[in-house]
C-alpha cells in the first residue's frame, strides 16, 4: 500500500552544486497492491554531484525548530533556499522570507503554504501547509512535539503518526564501559537527524543490556509473553544481520565485568573485533530501533511498521558486494511503512532491489546544475553491464589500462583489415593484450581468426 506520510517533491535553488534541481518522488509500482514493503529511492552519479547535499536538505525539511542542520553549510547566498512537497502540502524553507501573498499566504511551485518560522536575526524562514495543520500532517506540529519531547523528557500527548532519521553507513559502534542497568534518559530524537552524530555508542550498548536484562527478569517471573516483547527488536535486528551477512548474531550481557558482548556464529567477539561492515549495519539499525521503541507512537502496533522517512548516506560503504546486494531488500521488509532515500556508488545496490526508484545526478563539468532528474526504474532483472552502462556511465569491461590496450588494438586490426601489410605490429598489441591474462587471450585470438578469414592471411598468436 502507499505510505501514508511521505516526501513527493524537492526543489533546490542555489544550494551546493544544484542552480536550481528538481526531482519528483513516485510511489513504488506495488503501492495500490497488497503487498508491504519499503518505498526506496537511490542516487547515483560522480563524485561531487550532490548526493548528500540531497539528502540533507530532505532530512531539514523534518530538523528540529532548535536545529540548524547540515544543508544550512551549502546554501550558496540570500537567494539559497528549497521548496518541497510532504503529504499534498507544499513546504518552503531558506535564507530569505518569500513573497507573500493576500492573507499572509505564500506559494511556491509545489502549491501554497503559511509561514512558520520567521528569524531575521539568522535568516530562518520555513512554512508548510495550510495555516491549521492537525499533527497527522502537519511539520510545524511535528516539529513543535520532537522540541518539547527532547527539552522535557515527557511524553508528549497526541503521540507521533510519523518520525524521521538520518544515518551514514560509516558510524560504527565500539566497547563502551557499562556502570549500571539505568533507564535511559535521552530524547529518541536526539541528533536524530545529524548522519554522523546519529548513532550514540554509550546510549546504544546501555539500551542493549536493558532489554537483556529485562527479558531475563520477565523469564525469571515467568512472564514469558513480557520477555517476547524485551526479545523483539533485538530479535529483528539478529535476523537482519542473518538475511544480509549470513552470520548468526547474538547480543550477551555479561556480569563481571558488566558489559554488552556479541556471539558471532557460535563465537565471542568484543564489538571492537567485529568486521567494520557489520559494525556498520548493527549500528544504524540498532539506533533506528532503539529509538522506534521509545517514541510515544499514536497508534499502537509493531515498531518497525511505524511510518517513518529514512534517510541513509552511503549505505554501502565497508560492505562486501555481496553484502551490498542484500541491505536494500532485508530493509526494505524490516521497514514496510517506511519511504527511504539512500544515495549509492554501488551497481550491486542499485541491482538488488525491484519496485525502487533511481535518479542519476548530473555532473557539475561547467558550473552549478539546473533542470529536473527524472525517476527511472531499479536495476532489479538487469545485468550488473547494464547497469554499469545505463546508471554509472561506464562502459567498460576491463580496468582502464587494459582498455587502453584494446582501444590500440582494435584501429590496428581496422587499418590491417582495410590495408593488408606485415601483421608484426597487429600482433604485437595482441601480445601486449594476451600478457593480461587468459579472458583478454581469448577475445584477441577470435579477432585474430576473423581477421585471418577476411584478408586470408594467417595472422596468429602461435
Amino acid at each position: 500500500m502507499r505510505q501514508p506520510y511521505r516526501i513527493e517533491a524537492i526543489a533546490l535553488h542555489q544550494v551546493g552544486p544544484f542552480a536550481d534541481l528538481e526531482l519528483r518522488f513516485p510511489p513504488i509500482a506495488t503501492a495500490q497492491e497488497d503487498a508491504v514493503k519499503a518505498e526506496i529511492h537511490l542516487f547515483t552519479g560522480p563524485n561531487g554531484c550532490g548526493k548528500s547535499t540531497l539528502l540533507y536538505a530532505l532530512a531539514e525539511i523534518f530538523a528540529s525548530w532548535n536545529t540548524i542542520g547540515l544543508i544550512r553549510r551549502r546554501f550558496r547566498g540570500p537567494d539559497s533556499a528549497v521548496d518541497f512537497l510532504f503529504s499534498d502540502q507544499a513546504g518552503y524553507y531558506g535564507v530569505r522570507e518569500p513573497s507573500p501573498q493576500p492573507y499572509g499566504r505564500f506559494t511556491n511551485r509545489f502549491g501554497s503554504f503559511y509561514e512558520c518560522l520567521n528569524d531575521r536575526n539568522e535568516g530562518r524562514y520555513f512554512g508548510h501547509g495550510p495555516k491549521l495543520m492537525t499533527m497527522s500532517r502537519g511539520l510545524p506540529h511535528y516539529k513543535d512535539a520532537i522540541d518539547s519531547l527532547q527539552a522535557e523528557h515527557v511524553l508528549c500527548q497526541t503521540g507521533f503518526l510519523f518520525a524521521a532519521f538520518a544515518y551514514s553507513g560509516q558510524r560504527t559502534v565500539g566497547d563502551v564501559k557499562l556502570t549500571a542497568i539505568q533507564e535511559l534518559a535521552t530524547s529518541p530524537f536526539e541528533n536524530a537527524l545529524s548522519f554522523d552524530a546519529s548513532t550514540r555508542p554509550q546510549v546504544l550498548l546501555q539500551w542493549i543490556a536493558n532489554n537483556r536484562a529485562q527479558s531475563a527478569l520477565a523469564k525469571q517471573d515467568g512472564d514469558t509473553a513480557a520477555a517476547a516483547v524485551y526479545d523483539l527488536a533485538l530479535s529483528r535486528i539478529t535476523s537482519l544481520i542473518k538475511d544480509i551477512c549470513d552470520l548468526d548474531l547474538e547480543f550477551r550481557l555479561e556480569r563481571s565485568p558488566l558489559a554488552v558482548a556479541a556471539r558471532l556464529n557460535g563465537e565471542n567477539i568484543r564489538f571492537d573485533g567485529l568486521p567494520d561492515g557489520l559494525k556498520s549495519i548493527i549500528t544504524w539499525v540498532a539506533d533506528l530501533s532503539l529509538r522506534l521503541e521509545a517514541i510515544p507512537w499514536q497508534v499502537e502496533q509493531d515498531i518497525f511498521s511505524q511510518p517513518i522517512i529514512l534517510f541513509l548516506d552511503e549505505v554501502d560503504i565497508h560492505l562486501h558486494p555481496k553484502w551490498q546486494r542484500r541491505i536494500l531488500p532485508a530493509i526494505q521488509r524490516l521497514l514496510p511503512n517506511a519511504q527511504v532515500f539512500v544515495s549509492t556508488h554501488s551497481p550491486f545496490v542499485v541491482g538488488s532491489v525491484e519496485d525502487a526508484w533511481v535518479y542519476v545526478l548530473p555532473e557539475p563539468v561547467a558550473g552549478p546544475t539546473s533542470g529536473i532528474v527524472e525517476a527511472i526504474p531499479s536495476g532489479a532483472g538487469k545485468s550488473y553491464r547494464l547497469i554499469l552502462e545505463e546508471v554509472f556511465g561506464v562502459t567498460g569491461e576491463f580496468d582502464v589500462e587494459t582498455e587502453a590496450l584494446f582501444s590500440d588494438f582494435y584501429q590496428l586490426r581496422e587499418q590491417f583489415l582495410k590495408a593488408p601489410a606485415s601483421p608484426d605490429t597487429l600482433l604485437a598489441a595482441a601480445r601486449a593484450l594476451a600478457e593480461r591474462g587468459e579472458e583478454s587471450t581469448l577475445i584477441v585470438s577470435r579477432e585474430l581468426r576473423q581477421v585471418s578469414r577476411v584478408t586470408g592471411r594467417e595472422v596468429s598468436l602461435a
